[in-house]
């Protein structure tokens, strides 16, 4: 059974580690990681001259790609990370390769492209083990989990999962809340709150302690997520909140989308319907701005339903007739 992709995407990519003292790494972040979505912050150090003309053509289409992934355009991004990766096989720079395929292959989760999600995953693994990369290989094992949670396939999924955390764990890799936010979200998903909320916590501690703010915003959002279930809707509330304040400062669209939803659903959960009303609508509109449709016409479905229920008949009208025009604008784009 397949999984709709609401929360914890593994961004594009998130590393922080400890070994940039280490020329080879240097350039290898500077390369491929520190124009992803979450920049590492010691890469601004490196010159960008010191790699082949080649290469830099490589980094700037990878730039391109993470780009329209933060807009939402993933056709654009994935011919973007296809000329990356192309330019990175002409030179053999494996490294490269390794982290244009995890690029890739996180591309085609967001895409429900899973088979192809797959292969990619499977070769950025094995060139990793080929370079004895830890990195490239924490972070393949990390989004083959999600493959795997995606898919429906939760035993697997832990079990890769643990062996990035375990390299991370012994490496001293920054990345490891972002691991333990996706095996939070996997025990969510298999109903074992108590150990989710668990995990959850580590992750948070962690992301703080690391100033991975990102991650910290998703620990957030995923004990929320724990109090929802258990029916804690204030704490889940201040949870969520916290987790927007973040995203908001971090400028992730998607993910504000997410915690504008999440409040939403808990006001609902509270009666609060003109509560939850405000952060539908507001969810909406961030959806529709980053040109996600299908999230939009989710958000636009709840609000007709809370205005329906509200018999607001002038509403339900106006915003039916919006619901209409998001359509058929996504059906032209198709054809």
């Amino acid at each position: 059974m397949q999984k709709e992709i609401t929360n914890y995407e593994l961004r594009i990519t998130n590393l922080k580690s400890k070994i940039v003292n280490l020329k080879s790494q240097i350039l290898l972040l500077l390369a491929v990681y520190c124009i992803l979505l979450t920049v590492f912050t010691g890469c601004a150090s490196t010159k960008k001259s010191e790699l082949p003309k080649v290469q830099i053509e490589a980094v700037e289409y990878n730039q391109r790609g993470v780009d329209a992934v933060a807009a939402g355009s993933y056709d654009k991004a994935l011919i973007e990370f296809q000329k990356s990766l192309r330019l990175n096989t002409s030179i053999d720079n494996q490294k490269g390769i390794a982290v244009n395929l995890l690029n890739l292959g996180r591309l085609y989760l967001l895409m429900n492209r899973f088979d192809d999600a797959s292969v990619v995953f499977d070769r950025a693994i094995k060139t990793g083990s080929s370079l004895n990369d830890q990195i490239i290989l924490s972070e393949g094992y990390a989004s083959m989990g999600r493959y795997y949670y995606l898919t429906g396939n939760n035993k697997d999924a832990i079990d890769v999962l643990e062996k990035a955390l375990n390299i991370d764990r012994k490496e001293g890799y920054h990345g490891i809340g972002s691991r333990l936010n996706i095996m939070g979200m996997l025990y969510m998903d298999s109903n074992r709150l108590e150990d989710a909320e668990k995990v959850f916590g580590e992750a948070l501690k962690l992301n703080k302690d690391y100033g991975m703010e990102a991650d910290t915003a998703d620990s957030f959002r995923g004990l929320g997520d724990v109090s929802a279930k258990k029916e804690d809707y204030k704490k889940a509330m201040e949870l969520y909140e916290n987790a927007l304040v973040i995203d908001k400062k971090s400028g992730r669209g998607a993910h504000i989308a997410i915690d504008l939803y999440a409040l939403g659903n808990v006001s609902l959960k509270e009666n609060a319907a003109e509560k939850a009303l405000d952060f539908f609508l507001r969810a909406y509109a961030v959806n529709l701005s980053r040109g996600d449709v299908k999230m939009a016409l989710k958000n636009l479905d709840i609000i007709i339903e809370i205005y329906t229920r509200s018999k607001d008949k002038n509403s339900v009208e106006i915003y039916s007739s919006e619901r209409e025009k998001v359509l058929s604008k996504e059906m032209d784009y198709k054809k």
